[in-house]
């Protein structure tokens, strides 16, 4: 899944695998801050868990700076980012060793679309993918003593994914990874043929209409469901809205949550928001950084704003 072309320099190998832009530093430790923006450090480069979400700085980390008996690996910090809206195709992922738990995390920044939404069209992957990082993930965090719950799958991903042995010389890195992410990929696909879990339920039909396209983001009319079908069909940036009967109009703004990006919810209280620009046209709207929504006023009417002003006080905010 690599591109094939890599770039020495510094101690460090540069390889494009799958979606991401991958920089392999062995035994590199470094503060989140010297790491440019739209970076995602993995499994110690930085030490410990943690989020600069103005400077698009992420550390996944489960080895310093926290408690491993309540910290998920690093594989598992990772799948639960992607659940939640992180698109990493704009970042550069910095690893400084390669081993089970950082060969998973890199394989499903490569391959987002494994547990994005629309994959629930192949739903026996998307099982598999979150059965190896909760088999893989609690190995790694807990070590050999931990009873995992699918020690045959553990066994499949020793076997079928060339990681390095310990103290042994090591090759190219950045091809080593490119080669473990392969075979995970492999492995992933391999779904078994006795795998005879119960159907998926049938998806429910969508209870919203998307009126109104934007640079990376929806706006959508809704049913009262919410965010949830918007998010579920592969929306993690939109705008709902809903007509009362007084004429005034229902309207929240969300993403998915912090760590999408390009979608600048709020607070109205910071300039550069969208909420800041829909208050300073109508006052009274409000909310944080992931979700806001119109005023709210005490004859129970909202907002005055049409969609279409809305739609381009909106849009003006994530062209910017």
């Amino acid at each position: 899944m690599s591109d094939g072309a890599t770039d020495q320099h510094g101690g460090h190998t540069t390889v494009t695998i799958g979606a991401v832009r991958v920089v392999v530093a062995p035994g590199r430790v470094v503060p989140l801050r010297e790491l440019p923006p739209y970076s995602i450090a993995l499994d110690g480069l930085v030490q410990g868990p943690q989020l600069d979400l103005d400077g698009r700085r992420l550390s996944f980390d489960h080895h310093g700076d926290c408690v491993r008996l309540v910290t998920s690996a690093t594989c598992r910090q990772v799948l639960d980012a992607l659940l939640l809206g992180l698109d990493p195709s704009a970042y550069t992922v910095y690893v400084n060793d390669i081993d089970a738990d950082t060969a998973l995390a890199v394989a499903l920044l490569a391959h987002p679309a494994w547990v994005a939404p629309a994959s629930v069209s192949a739903p026996a992957h998307a099982q598999r993918v979150r059965a190896l990082v909760e088999t893989v993930g609690s190995r790694d965090a807990h070590g050999p003593a931990y009873p995992v719950a699918d020690p045959a799958l553990l066994a499949e991903f020793a076997a079928s994914v060339p990681l390095p042995r310990r103290h042994a010389p090591v090759g190219d890195p950045a091809q080593v990874l490119a080669g473990c992410v392969t075979a995970i990929a492999e492995l992933v696909a391999r779904v078994p043929a006795t795998n005879e879990r119960p159907a998926a339920p049938a998806r429910r039909e969508p209870t919203f209409t998307i009126t109104h396209t934007g640079t990376g983001w929806v706006m959508a009319t809704s049913s009262g469901d919410g965010f949830d079908p918007v998010y579920a069909a592969g929306h993690t940036r939109a705008v709902l809205w809903r007509r009362l009967p007084d004429s005034s109009i229902v309207y929240t703004v969300g993403r998915r949550s912090d760590l999408v990006d390009r979608f600048p919810v709020g607070p109205p209280s910071e300039p550069g928001t969208i909420l800041a620009a829909l208050a300073a046209r109508e006052p009274g709207w409000g909310g944080g950084t992931s979700v806001g929504g119109a005023p709210r006023h005490p004859d129970g009417s909202r907002s005055a704003l049409a969609p279409d002003e809305v739609f381009a006080v909106v849009e003006a905010v994530v062209r910017q």
